[in-house]
């Protein structure tokens, strides 16, 4: 954690714990609350958008920290929509809510560490406020990247855990791995996680890295040849090309394993142990639980996260139009049917 996320975390430890003093109201509705008033603070008014840093705590457990996320919400202000405690509230201001555990407990939503007699404390500071959306969205660009590449690491730190707490499936997938691959070794480089990358045709330019975004044909199969899966075989009506964003997890492991062996014009396969595939569950009915896989796989582009948002943009308004245009048919198709019902008219 930086030094900056430090005392912004420090600093809500002793928002909360200096702020005891202050007696709790009860709203209509029974939540207990407090505000902590900030001196000077601009006042929230219709049309601002507000920072929110969020901490969760039970006891002296820490629930959730957006310091230590680097994810503060940014949120509108909007007084018809939020509970009445948070009007009138000032930049810089806090509010405090907790929530008795025996009234949680008694709805049946605790968690297995609640005790009763116990209270979730939860505060919100209002960090900042900003005059447009335009304003709140350009602030909070840089804690979205910092979030994604804390929200990856959290992701590969949990990957690794399991693969070392778990080394007989390791090794029996390895063993399935080399068997379904036999006679002929396999020709190309095992990752350090477990997949196999075969390239039988070279790219150019440097590996695909963390912060690219690669572009995608693939074709994926079973140990038993059946494919489950394509966006080459138009059986599987999506041909269009996949963007496999590299800094987050949006598909499994074992691809973002094996796209880091790979550049721009690759072309191959991986053969992915289950443990980075669909793992114990499987994915059913096509892929068996505890399942190693094969995916052919031609990177056709690298792009960066710029590109990426535009080609994103673009298919959202493509679907957009498409969704209009079915619209429109079904309206015009509905008045031509009630055209045909209506009776003649007389003379």
């Amino acid at each position: 954690m930086n030094k900056k996320l430090c005392l912004a975390t420090a600093a809500l430890f002793i928002l909360v714990t200096g702020c005891n003093e202050q007696r709790f109201q009860k709203d209509k509705d029974g939540t207990e609350y407090k505000v902590i008033r900030a001196s000077g603070g601009k006042q929230a008014v219709a049309g601002d958008y507000m920072e929110v840093n969020t901490l969760a705590k039970y006891k002296d457990s820490v629930l959730f920290s957006s310091a230590e996320n680097s994810a503060p919400r940014f949120m509108p202000y909007d007084t018809m929509q939020m509970p009445p405690y948070f009007k009138e509230v000032h930049e810089g201001d806090s509010l405090v809510i907790r929530q008795s555990t025996d009234s949680i407990l008694s709805r049946g939503a605790g968690a297995p560490f609640m005790q009763k007699g116990q209270y979730i404390v939860q505060t919100f500071k209002i960090v900042k406020l900003f005059p447009s959306k335009e304003a709140a969205d350009s602030a909070e660009k840089p804690y979205q990247e910092a979030a994604k590449i804390i929200a990856r690491k959290k992701t590969e730190e949990k990957i690794q855990t399991e693969i070392k707490s778990d080394p007989e499936l390791v090794k029996s997938d390895d063993d399935a791995i080399k068997a379904y691959h036999a006679p002929t070794p396999i020709q190309g480089p095992k990752t350090v996680w477990g997949t196999y990358v075969v390239i039988d045709s070279a790219g150019t330019g440097p590996a695909i890295a963390d912060s690219d975004v690669a572009v995608v044909y693939y074709t994926g199969r079973t140990f038993n040849d059946s494919t489950f899966d394509s966006n080459t075989d138009a059986n599987f009506h999506h041909q269009q090309p996949l963007y496999i964003n590299m800094s987050e997890y949006r598909v499994i492991p074992g691809w973002i394993d094996g796209l880091k062996l790979m550049q721009k014009g690759s072309k191959g396969k991986f053969i992915v142990p289950s443990y980075l595939a669909y793992g114990k569950n499987g994915a059913p009915p096509k892929i068996e639980p505890n399942a190693n896989l094969v995916f052919d796989i031609k990177v056709t582009d690298v792009v960066n996260q710029e590109q990426y948002q535009q080609e994103m943009m673009k298919q959202q308004q493509q679907m957009e139009m498409q969704r209009q245009m079915m619209q429109q048919m079904q309206r015009q198709m509905q008045q031509q049917k009630q055209g045909q019902q209506a009776p003649p008219s007389g003379k």
